[in-house]
């Protein structure tokens, strides 16, 4: 195995090493389905499903096919349109989660986030972590359980990190907070799509009309005699929402919401299929698109900052940079035509003969049918605005689009007008 740490490796290749260190109590059923398993911070979870076939772990697969369209592409194509056209479901219990409890765990909060953290109980926030120079330290879902108990959900891979800078950002004037992380507590399952509702209508008497259950709320429900915590929220941009249950009862709550699904479409889907969701809607990814050399007046989440929440870390940089205009912004491209095209992160883009910007995050949008990526260029290269990428060598043409190529069901952010176009 250590010949492979200095190893020249292919952007798809995954560890194939130490592996399962992390698994769900989801995983058997995840193998059941045909599951390609690739790894997070440990966690083994599905890059695709192979409908048919036996489970196994993604490895050196792209030695095989080089630089070129992967061959699961069709198959990621069927697990966005269901997310799509119908509905999709997925496992995510690998995502981080750090619980938050004590009178002191909203002040903490409202200082190190850029978005209002005190709204009622069942409330979901999105929100930037931010550094004291508006730098972006992460990027999160904050709910409010009770009103001194709090989940952050974050990435997979930031766990520590976030769980980490909270404990950097107490002060002893907050008052007392118990910090913990909890992602091994908790199952989570995301069900999203047009027909979500009528899927979860199927295995549950609750309210989860739009009416009884608006966007970015949370509360208990039942399904099929199960407690499952639920989250209207979306990373896809589309109807649904995320189950957050116990381990023990896991298997049966996604196997209920299964065969409710059925006569409805659903169907399984990974972590690739989520990316090409999440980038027609213009959603950002942390780590890719948001650093902590960004802050989100140029990453387009000005949405997020509440200046008039009150003191908050970069609050002065950021009212600073919002007065004086931004000089670079976050944009969406489309690269090419309708063709597959060869990005994988890092490329340079150009505007009259000069690199601007690289490429950040990409992906191969499949209701859309155009190759996205995202990158930070000049604040005058605005959409309509046209641009190349050079892709092994040759000059693609791309076009700088919208945030979001196709509409939004609902803002992540909500209660807030956007800062920066």
């Amino acid at each position: 195995a250590y010949r492979y740490y200095y190893f020249l490796r292919y952007p798809y290749d995954a560890d194939e090493w130490g592996r399962p260190r992390r698994t769900s109590a989801l995983h058997h059923r995840m193998q059941d389905l045909g599951a390609v398993f690739g790894q997070k911070h440990g966690w083994e979870r599905p890059e695709h499903f192979d409908p048919g076939s036996p489970w196994r772990r993604a490895g050196a697969d792209q030695r095989r096919f080089g630089w070129s369209r992967p061959p699961w592409f069709e198959m990621q194509a069927e697990e966005h349109r269901a997310f799509r056209e119908r509905v999709g479901i997925i496992e995510m219990t690998s995502f981080g989660k750090i619980e938050l409890d004590g009178p002191g765990a909203l002040p903490l909060l409202e200082r190190v986030a850029g978005n209002l953290i005190a709204r009622p109980v069942g409330s979901v926030v999105y929100t930037q972590l931010l550094d004291r120079r508006g730098g972006m330290a992460g990027d999160v879902t904050i709910t409010r359980l009770s009103p001194n108990r709090f989940r952050l959900v974050t990435g997979a891979g930031y766990v520590n990190s976030d769980l980490g800078w909270l404990r950097l950002e107490q002060r002893e004037e907050d008052g007392p907070v118990d910090l913990r992380e909890t992602t091994d507590e908790l199952c989570v399952i995301g069900m999203w799509g047009p027909r979500a509702r009528e899927v979860l209508e199927r295995v549950t008497d609750d309210d989860v009309s739009e009416e009884g259950f608006p966007f970015m709320q949370a509360r208990e429900i039942r399904i099929e005699g199960f407690d499952a915590f639920a989250q209207r929220v979306t990373y896809v941009g589309e109807l649904g929402w995320e189950f957050y249950v116990d381990p023990g009862v896991a298997l049966q709550v996604w196997d209920h919401l299964m065969a409710a699904g059925r006569k409805s479409g659903i169907r399984p889907g990974g972590y690739r299929a989520l990316d090409s969701l999440r980038m027609e809607k213009g959603y950002r990814y942390y780590g890719t698109d948001l650093t902590l050399l960004d802050n989100p007046l140029e990453a387009g989440l000005g949405f997020c900052v509440r200046f008039d929440k009150g003191d908050f870390n970069g609050r002065e940089t950021l009212m600073v940079a919002k007065a004086a205009g931004v000089r670079r912004r976050l944009r969406t491209l489309l690269v090419g035509e309708h063709q597959y095209v060869t990005i994988y992160g890092g490329e340079a883009v150009y505007a009259d003969g000069s690199i601007v910007g690289r490429i950040r995050s990409c992906a191969y949008g499949f209701t859309v049918g155009r190759n996205i990526a995202y990158s930070y260029l000049p604040i005058g290269l605005g959409p309509g605005a046209q641009v190349e990428v050079d892709v092994f060598g040759r000059r693609v043409p791309a076009e700088v689009s919208t945030d979001a190529v196709l509409r939004r069901e609902q803002l992540v952010g909500h209660d807030a007008n956007p800062v920066a176009s």
